[in-house]
């Protein structure tokens, strides 16, 4: 991780990184943090990260507003936000341009974190995953049946097995709440 304390640190040539942004003697900072590092010492990349106990001159330019956040920077400009701690091989897909996000453009969750934890003979991720295209909603998508630790990490934040939990923002909707879902992300 290289520490900065403000954008210019990045430079001006780079135009495609990642940037996390955190809070220092927060749990689910130091877990992102922690998860963050070791997949990009393992996918060879570099991440910049910023401490918001130490500076407020990164978070606002990025459009973060809560910690942690990982941020994906492309062509000079914020892609992409991450919110609260993933797993290791959450971070290593996405660092690899290995991850399914579904609909990358403008459409109902007004730009919020979708992240959806599914298995491929689940009747209801697929459902789910239909209507949230219909509705034109972002989401990343992991099959928990292909990564074990995502598993444990779903299981671990809501105390269940089952399949679809969705995570928006940090909020966890588990099974196929329609009403729930749309509450959160401001749909209908």
């Amino acid at each position: 991780m290289i520490l900065i304390q403000s954008p210019e640190e990045i430079g001006a040539e780079a135009k495609n990184y990642y940037v996390l942004v955190y809070k220092s003697g927060s749990s689910q900072s130091e877990c992102a943090y922690k998860s963050i590092e070791k997949a990009a010492e393992k996918s060879g990349i570099a991440i910049f990260a910023a401490d918001v106990n130490k500076t407020r001159a990164v978070h606002k330019p990025l459009g973060v507003s809560a910690a942690p956040t990982l941020v994906k920077v492309a062509e000079g400009k914020p892609v992409k936000h991450i919110k609260g701690c993933q797993s290791e091989g959450f971070y290593e897909t996405l660092f690899e341009g290995k991850e399914f996000t579904s609909f990358s453009g403008s459409g109902g969750g007004d730009g919020q974190s979708v992240l959806m934890y599914t298995t491929p003979t689940c009747t209801y991720c697929n459902s789910l995953k239909t209507y949230l295209n219909e509705q034109k909603v972002p989401f990343t998508e992991i099959d928990v049946s292909k990564d074990h630790q995502a598993a444990q990490e779903m299981a671990q934040r809501s105390g269940q097995q089952g399949v679809p939990q969705t995570v928006i923002d940090g909020q966890v909707v588990i099974g196929f709440d329609r009403n729930k879902i749309n509450q959160l992300l401001n749909l209908e």
